[in-house]
């Protein structure tokens, strides 16, 4: 049997077969949420374990302690460190000297990670 309706709008009643639907999908929610049964409102906060990155595109040099000089890209940086991207794959030691004048950073830094020719520079100091 088909439900049909003389307009264009009819009930659940008016149809045997669409009885089923508030058995299997249940009826509608209610408008507002009982307070009692909130134990945490979330808000939304700024993610403040990361200090903000500027992204930029750079000429810097690594040193080496042993002087071997090695030239690469600043993609970004924070007041602590930088990544930067090397033409090759070469491993960098523990502790390098960053020379990047073009974005005001110069020093020692801490070598965090390396990943093919990327790598995640914390500043010291």
């Amino acid at each position: 049997m088909h439900c049909s309706s003389e307009g264009p709008l009819y009930s659940l009643e008016d149809c045997p077969e669409m009885s089923l639907m508030p058995r299997l999908f249940g009826s509608r929610k209610p408008a507002s949420v009982e307070s009692a049964r909130v134990s945490h409102v979330a808000t939304a906060t700024p993610d403040s374990a990361r200090p903000l990155r500027v992204q930029v595109y750079r000429e810097a040099y690594v040193t080496f302690e042993s002087g071997y000089r090695r030239k690469g890209v600043v993609m970004d940086f924070t007041g602590t460190g930088l990544r930067i991207r090397f033409p090759t794959n070469e491993r960098l030691p523990d502790v390098v000297t960053v020379n990047a004048r073009s974005v005001g950073i110069e020093g020692e830094a801490d070598v965090v990670w390396q990943k093919n020719t990327e790598a995640g520079l914390r500043l010291r100091g």
